[in-house]
């Protein structure tokens, strides 16, 4: 459901970025535009897609965003993938309607996601095609290459790491072919014993969020300070609410997962021409790598390293002593 999330948030990014206004043509002749988001994985069994169309009406825009005649295909339009040196090798996508929507402009809970259990391969060219009724939208991208967790350097091969007030160290890792992008997490993982409860609660703090792009370089890195570590702890461990808090009898170090996210070619692209500008032009150019339509067709790929914390920086942990760790 992670990766749906995504694909619904950038595809309201998307919607955003070419404008929503409130004044629309009711003159205007009507013309179907698709948009498409989708991000092919090596690492995913299934693959998603989400598949809408441009809507034009009478009144208010966003209020129309939120009936879901106004940007949802009626009738399900015919969806395949294929990689371009197999054509007869096609995968159909279904449709499947997801609950959990979060309340944003468009419409939610429920929304339609177009899906195939199909796994990609890495640094392989993909084609799209999108038809419905004599409309025809087709796309294609190149797979990120094979990216897996002896492709991260650093942290290196000692089964614990450590984090030092005020020490800065490095994640590193081998940059990949088709992957110019990196969106990089260091997520540190606990557990708590409830009072009056037998139950273990499971939760996490990402501490540490950056992003890369690669360079000449056959590596790129992202560098991060060991203080922020404690000091996340401080901020996200404990319940705002201080009753909810006292029930906390316990918490137990687990571990960290060192988390690379590599973002594809026209994935990169699309962020750059979105990203906040310096310059006093604001007006920015619509980018699409979808023909006939709108939209974003590209790759990601993911590598996770994980470590335990070493007793060197579980004591420090001990040392916050108001968050209630054992070890």
């Amino acid at each position: 459901m992670k990766k749906l999330s995504a694909l619904l948030l950038i595809l309201s990014g998307l919607i955003l970025f070419n404008g929503c206004s409130n004044d629309v043509d009711i003159n205007a002749s009507y013309e179907l535009i698709t948009v498409v988001y989708g991000l092919l994985d090596p690492n995913e069994d299934t693959t998603y897609l989400k598949i809408n169309k441009a809507f034009l009406g009478e009144g208010n825009a966003l209020i129309m965003a939120q009936i879901p005649d106004s940007s949802e295909f009626i009738e399900k339009v015919d969806v395949r993938i294929w990689p371009e040196d197999n054509p007869d090798n096609i995968y159909h996508f279904d449709t499947i309607t997801i609950t959990n929507k979060d309340p944003g402009i468009f419409y939610n809970p429920y929304q339609v996601i177009y899906y195939c259990a199909f796994k990609p391969e890495p640094n392989k060219k993909y084609k799209l095609r999108i038809l419905y009724e004599q409309n025809e939208v087709t796309s294609e991208c190149t797979t990120i290459a094979d990216f897996k967790t002896s492709d991260i350097s650093k942290p290196g091969f000692a089964k614990a790491i450590g984090f030092d007030y005020d020490l800065i160290n490095p994640v590193r890792w081998n940059k990949k072919a088709n992957g110019p992008r990196y969106d990089v997490t260091i997520r540190f993982h606990y557990k708590e014993i409830w009072e009056g409860s037998s139950d273990t609660v499971y939760r996490f703090i990402d501490w540490h969020k950056d992003t890369r792009k690669a360079t000449s370089s056959p590596e790129v890195e992202s560098l991060y300070n060991g203080s922020n570590f404690f000091n996340a702890l401080n901020i996200y461990v404990p319940y705002e609410d201080a009753s909810q808090e006292g029930k906390v009898m316990h918490r137990y170090t687990g571990m960290t997962d060192f988390i690379v996210e590599a973002g594809g070619t026209t994935l990169n692209t699309y962020m750059e021409v979105n990203e906040p500008s310096s310059s006093i032009i604001q007006e920015r150019p619509e980018y699409t790598n979808i023909e006939n339509g709108i939209g974003v067709f590209s790759s990601r790929s993911r590598a996770i390293k994980t470590k335990k914390l070493n007793d060197e920086t579980k004591a420090r942990v001990q040392e916050l002593y108001w968050l209630k760790f054992e070890y």
